[in-house]
């Protein structure tokens, strides 16, 4: 394909069009316009129309240089320019600038506090009165404290994470909990540690929660205990092992 000014022959369109960029510092047409079937260049190859019969363009333009409109500043009286296609012209630039009349005298002044204590720590902070009327818990300074003081206040019935009472774990628990300490030369199966440095044998874990099976003795097998040293959370009721 031959270059229109030097009659240079390249072998693709657009290797030729890359060509007359760079070497006639001007780019080729590369859309017809719709309007008027004229064709010039768009960089991202998009438009429809030229500059003279896009409907956006130039006076048609909310934003175009003749396009502003005059008022008077509501502050200061002045009057100034804007643009209708952004906003109604309320202020001038001027007092825009130094914010005259539009702010507080002190904005960053805080508004009445009250002063009370951290339910974790004792810490004592501010807050605002509203604040009481929400905070059923009462107030915290960090997200720790507040963690604390969930740990030791929000538990049982209480947590929303509760799954209800006791368990009934029956009479095979015991049988099954011997012999996975026998397997397990009653030792922490974790740490290693045995009744020498527990002050007591292991405790005897189930390896999937017994609250997950319909039937809590279905969870009493060998393949789903382990000894180890420290006993699951919750409150677990057991058969005395002299229940027959």
């Amino acid at each position: 394909m031959d270059c229109p000014t030097c009659g240079k022959s390249l072998q693709t369109e657009q290797g030729m069009r890359q060509h007359h960029t760079k070497v006639h510092g001007e780019p080729l047409p590369n859309r017809v316009c719709s309007g008027c079937g004229s064709v010039f260049y768009d960089p991202k190859a998009r438009r429809e129309s030229c500059d003279d019969c896009n409907p956006n363009a130039g006076e048609h333009n909310g934003n175009w240089k003749d396009a502003t409109e005059t008022t008077s500043c509501d502050s200061c009286g002045e009057t100034f320019s804007y643009y209708p296609s952004d906003k109604d012209g309320v202020y001038c630039p001027d007092c825009v600038e130094d914010a005259i009349g539009l702010l507080p005298e002190n904005p960053s002044e805080k508004g009445a506090r009250v002063t009370v204590e951290c339910g974790s720590c004792g810490s004592n902070l501010e807050v605002r009165p509203a604040k009481f009327e929400t905070q059923e818990r009462g107030f915290f300074c960090t997200l720790e404290c507040y963690g604390e003081w969930l740990s030791t206040n929000v538990v049982g019935p209480d947590h929303h994470q509760w799954e209800g009472g006791t368990i009934e774990y029956g009479r095979e628990w015991w049988r099954i909990r011997r012999r996975a300490l026998e397997r397990d030369g009653y030792e922490c199966q974790h740490c290693g540690a045995g009744p020498d440095e527990l002050g007591q044998n292991p405790d005897v874990h189930h390896v999937r929660p017994v609250r997950s099976f319909d039937r809590p003795e279905d969870a009493h097998t060998m393949d789903n205990v382990v000894s180890h040293r420290r006993a699951e959370a919750g409150s677990i009721a057991v058969s005395s092992r002299d229940k027959k």
